[in-house]
């Protein structure tokens, strides 16, 4: 690969997305016993899902953001079988201007986090990458963006965080206020972004048992001194920061609800399958439909595919 010295940056879930990683799925079903083994949720055609990827991929270049996808950087046999590659979201994260790397707390997702990783010294310099804390796993389905002072952070299945010691490396990168919530340990719930979203300037999607979860926050107050953990809901806490919170229905499963990823401050690109639940609900939005219905049988869906790089500051 030439190395392209991307440069990333994103204060927010909304800015116009201009670059963004993904990784197609490679050429091997999982069925039958597989599919608990790997984590995934149903059965995965792999040709399917490879044409639904192909979509989901042109979609995104329509909106004319540059799409860099790192599936043919290595021919290796283990990396050419590890299904759960498709899932870049997990891998890394972008805050302001620097590339954090994931560091998973599954022992199926560690090798491709590390190839994935590895392609990445190709797209980046190192002086705009950094990595976490020895301490800390963090997936970044699990991380989200309020804005350009504070992030929502999930301590449950795949991320096994010591949050002060994350919230100290996260103050040293500008960020003000640090939150955690620790959502229960099912596949309904593997990532923070399964049952939340943000939608818009100011919509916050959310899963109707969150308002029995707390949330604890972390404030950068002053340098050197430690900082306190306060608790609050979810709902009073996204409200202080400028949302509106709307419950989604009370189903178990909600990752066509709330796996979607905003273009734009007023462009989503959604599941096809509840496309019209968008239009007729937020009005104020315009939504892109793409199916993604056997990719979701991997346990993840827009959000979860694709790696924001680059978004114009809000």
């Amino acid at each position: 690969m030439i190395k392209l010295n991307l440069k990333p940056f994103c204060n927010s879930e909304i800015g116009t997305l201009r670059e963004v990683i993904l990784c197609s799925p490679n050429k091997i079903d999982v069925s039958g016993s597989e599919v608990s083994a790997v984590g995934f949720k149903n059965n995965f055609d792999s040709l399917a899902a490879i044409e639904e990827h192909f979509t989901l991929k042109s979609k995104i270049m329509n909106f004319g953001c540059t799409v860099h996808d790192i599936s043919t950087e290595s021919n290796n046999d283990l990396w050419n079988r590890l299904v759960n590659r498709i899932f870049v979201r997990d891998v890394a994260g972008v805050f302001g201007d620097k590339l954090i790397l994931g560091r998973s707390d599954s022992e199926i997702r560690r090798p491709d986090f590390m190839y994935s990783q590895d392609f990445f010294s190709d797209l980046f310099d190192s002086k705009d990458v950094c990595h976490l804390p020895e301490e800390v796993s963090l997936e970044f389905g699990d991380f989200m963006i309020l804005n350009e002072n504070c992030v929502i952070i999930n301590v449950g299945h795949r991320s096994n965080v010591n949050q002060y010691i994350l919230a100290k490396f996260l103050f040293d990168l500008g960020l003000e206020e640090v939150a955690f919530i620790s959502l229960p340990k099912t596949i309904e719930s593997l990532h923070l972004d399964v049952v939340c979203n943000i939608l818009g300037k100011n919509q916050f999607l959310a899963a109707p048992f969150l308002k029995f979860i707390p949330v604890s926050i972390y404030k950068n107050n002053a340098v050197n001194q430690l900082p306190e953990v306060q608790f609050t809901t979810i709902d009073n806490f996204v409200h202080r920061h400028g949302y509106s919170i709307y419950w989604l229905p009370n189903k178990e499963y909600l990752i066509d609800y709330t796996n979607f990823i905003n273009l734009d401050k007023t462009t989503a690109l959604v599941s096809q399958e509840i496309l019209e639940f968008y239009r007729e609900t937020f009005k104020n939005m315009n939504f892109i439909g793409v199916n993604i219905n056997n990719l979701q049988n991997g346990a993840g869906g827009i959000r979860c595919l694709t790696l924001p790089v680059l978004r114009e500051p809000v």
